[in-house]
């Protein structure tokens, strides 16, 4: 059975593979798949957000281990009023996709968006994401119209920003 509960420092490195994993598998279709496998972990980058304050992890675990996890926070971005959550990162690892982790990872960040009074929530997703789209689309989450570019490993590819009302 997959259960939620509040990431803890320990889960950095797990927290790292798992990015690692899932990017490889999730956007080898529109980024470099030999640069991708190639990342090297970060660990460090986790471990930062567990300890920042104003960021809160949850980490999905089945079987005794960290299969998956949500980074929450409040919106970074320019034009968002106060009071505007951001679903900042959510990644469970391949061998546990369609599993159930990440139904109850988002479960878990929409209680917590409520439970601290916001309003509404943001996401940004790439367009050629498509699994975690349909995924972000069947819990209530739509495109705001709002789009930016980003680029890795040379590659510029559009996100888009999605919005629901946690």
């Amino acid at each position: 059975m997959t259960t939620v509960r509040p990431a803890r420092s320990d889960d950095a490195r797990a927290m790292s593979e798992i990015f690692h994993a899932a990017a490889a598998v999730g956007w080898a279709h529109f980024l470099p798949g030999g640069e991708l496998a190639a990342e090297p972990l970060r660990p460090e980058v986790y471990a930062a957000a567990l300890r920042a304050p104003e960021v809160t992890v949850f980490a999905a675990e089945h079987g005794g281990r960290v299969v998956g996890f949500a980074v929450t926070r409040e919106s970074q971005d320019g034009d968002a009023d106060r009071g505007v959550a951001e679903l900042h990162m959510l990644y469970v690892h391949p061998d546990a996709w369609g599993g159930g982790a990440a139904r109850l990872l988002m479960a878990q960040a929409l209680a917590h968006f409520r439970s601290g009074g916001y309003a509404e929530a943001t996401l940004w997703t790439a367009v050629d994401n498509h699994r975690p789209r349909a995924f972000y689309e069947r819990h209530g989450w739509v495109p705001d119209g709002t789009r930016r570019s980003k680029t890795r490993f040379g590659v510029t590819f559009t996100e888009l920003r999605y919005r629901t009302a946690p």
